[in-house]
Parts: structure tokens; C-alpha cells; sequence
């Protein structure tokens, strides 16, 4: 039975901050990156997480495509998130301003 709800937690989507934006990252040289076409630095300190919610070294990042990202005070990214199939659809729903297909993806994505 642990197992069972193991598999269903595994499969929730993740909360992101709510000032973080969707992008896509098309290029990656460090600290350099180019989210959605536009030139950006990475912060000191600053953090790549997997689709598995893993920590990426910048010097082991070789993976492109949707991401969220949040900026720092200083315009910097500080965070960046790739995101699965399922949160880059909600990340495209969000940004067509479309709040009710949204909540219809959610309730038809979540396990229970």
C-alpha cells in the first residue's frame, strides 16, 4: 500500500515561486543563458533543478527546452526549474491567459 501512494505523490506537480516566469532555454553557456530570447546571467549562488527536481551543475547542463526561472533583485536568474511535459502544458496554458482550461488540466492531472 506505501508504494502505491509513493507513485501517486511522485506524480504531483511541483509549486513553483509565484514570481518565477516560463521561458524556454534555447542556449546555455555559463553563467550566460538565453530564456525565450533573451540574454540573461546566472546569479552567485544560484540554483538548476531536473525535471526530477535534481540539482544540475552548471559545468553538467547540456539539456534545452521549458523551464520556469526566477530573477533576483539584481536581474540575475537565481533559479531555474525544467519542467516536465505536464508543466510546460500548464506553463503554456498560463501564458495564453486561459484561467479555465488550467483548472481543467489540473483536475484531470491529479491522481485522486
Amino acid at each position: 500500500m506505501i508504494s502505491l501512494t509513493n507513485t501517486a505523490f511522485g506524480q504531483l506537480l511541483r509549486n513553483f515561486p509565484i514570481d518565477s516566469q516560463a521561458g524556454k532555454l534555447t542556449k546555455f553557456e555559463y553563467p550566460m543563458v538565453v530564456i525565450s530570447k533573451q540574454t540573461l546571467y546566472l546569479s552567485a549562488g544560484s540554483q538548476i533543478r531536473d525535471k526530477n527536481n535534481m540539482i544540475v551543475m552548471p559545468s553538467m547542463l547540456d539539456e534545452k527546452g521549458s523551464v520556469r526561472y526566477q530573477i533576483d533583485a539584481m536581474g540575475s536568474v537565481h533559479r531555474i526549474w525544467f519542467l516536465t511535459s505536464e508543466e510546460a502544458e500548464l506553463a503554456r496554458i498560463e501564458q495564453n491567459g486561459n484561467s479555465n482550461k488550467l483548472l481543467e488540466f489540473i483536475k484531470e492531472s491529479m491522481p485522486f
